[in-house]
């Protein structure tokens, strides 16, 4: 199975715009209140520091004359981390950790990019595109290559905090490839254990994040859930579904889909049905080592804080969540 990964396409915009609607709503049950109540504190306790070249290094890296990939701050790693493990718990997903020997080869690699002022707007994975400077050597430029091949990245112009940069890769709307959600299915993968981190700017004002996803081992695991669905089912965050090219996904741990279903989505609150758009299979990629990796555009459905909505997966499955606001 291919173990492709795709690139992120630079973010122009820190923040995406959330809109809100005056609209009857669907009742939350105790369960729902309480868990809504403990991922809103649980988010609120993440730090939103925002990095930029002066406080994302604990040591600097050195990209002229003789080349050292630099260590980040150790507040960087533990936030990204942080974020990580945040999200995954949103899907009932095990936690990960970060792999040291990942975390060195990770920041070798963004390193190398930065120095390279690596394009944005192109396929960097396994740099097929560049060669390698006089200043690195053959066993970094070789580490750069493979890490980048086994990762996500992300390139950004904004002083972000860690914990952006996890949102953008989760969300996956500025994706060079278009909807196949490669960077939410190995962030969200039931077999993920371990992963590294990165980060360096470049000249051009970048900063090349990098996150080791792909481990050799973690193909062999026993997947710790069945399936994923983006939005999951029961209470979930409108603030990570609305935005332009957000597409919405299933992925199946050992379920083989074949073909590109019919997708309705239905809010139980207004009774209207709507249609999803550009529904298509990406199984074939094996990202996040999912079996099946189905992704959608939601059409025209309104998303309301409050409402509860269906989603039908003709053959498939069926299930329900309801929108909520993370931020208060």
């Amino acid at each position: 199975m291919s173990r492709k990964i795709i690139l992120i396409l630079t973010s122009l915009l820190c923040v995406l715009p959330f809109g809100t609607s005056m609209v009857s709503a669907a009742e939350f049950t105790s369960a729902e209140t309480a868990k809504i109540q403990q991922l809103q504190q649980d988010y609120k306790a993440l730090d939103q520091t925002t990095f930029n070249a002066t406080n994302l290094y604990a040591v600097k890296p050195q990209l002229s004359r003789k080349f050292k990939e630099g260590i980040l701050a150790p507040a960087y790693l533990e936030q990204q981390l942080a974020y990580i493990n945040y999200y995954r718990q949103l899907f009932n997903l095990e936690p990960v950790s970060d792999n040291h020997q990942d975390n060195i080869n990770a920041q070798k690699t963004a390193a190398v990019l930065a120095l390279l002022n690596a394009n944005p707007l192109i396929n960097q994975h396994n740099l097929p595109y560049e060669k390698k400077p006089k200043i690195i050597n053959r066993g970094t430029w070789q580490i750069a290559r493979k890490t980048s091949n086994a990762a996500n990245l992300n390139f950004n112009t904004c002083n972000q905090s860690a914990g952006d940069v996890v949102t953008d890769l989760l969300t996956d709307s500025y994706n060079l490839t278009g909807t196949d959600t490669g960077h939410r299915a190995w962030l969200l993968s039931t077999k993920l254990t371990t992963i590294g981190i990165g980060a360096a700017y470049g000249k051009n004002g970048y900063r090349y994040s990098v996150q080791k996803v792909i481990n050799s081992t973690d193909a062999f695991r026993l997947a710790s859930q069945a399936q994923v669905a983006y939005p999951e089912a029961g209470v979930f965050p409108i603030e990570i579904l609305k935005g332009k090219n957000i597409a919405w996904s299933l992925y199946f741990s050992d379920q083989v889909i074949e073909g590109t279903p019919k997708i309705t989505i239905t809010d139980e609150d207004s009774g209207i049905s709507y249609q999803a758009e550009k529904v298509e299979n990406f199984s074939s990629a094996g990202y996040g080592n999912f079996q099946s990796v189905i992704t959608y555009l939601p059409g025209d459905t309104p998303l309301i804080p409050n409402h509860e909505y269906r989603v039908d997966i003709s053959g498939i499955t069926s299930y329900h969540f309801k929108l909520f606001q993370l931020k208060q």
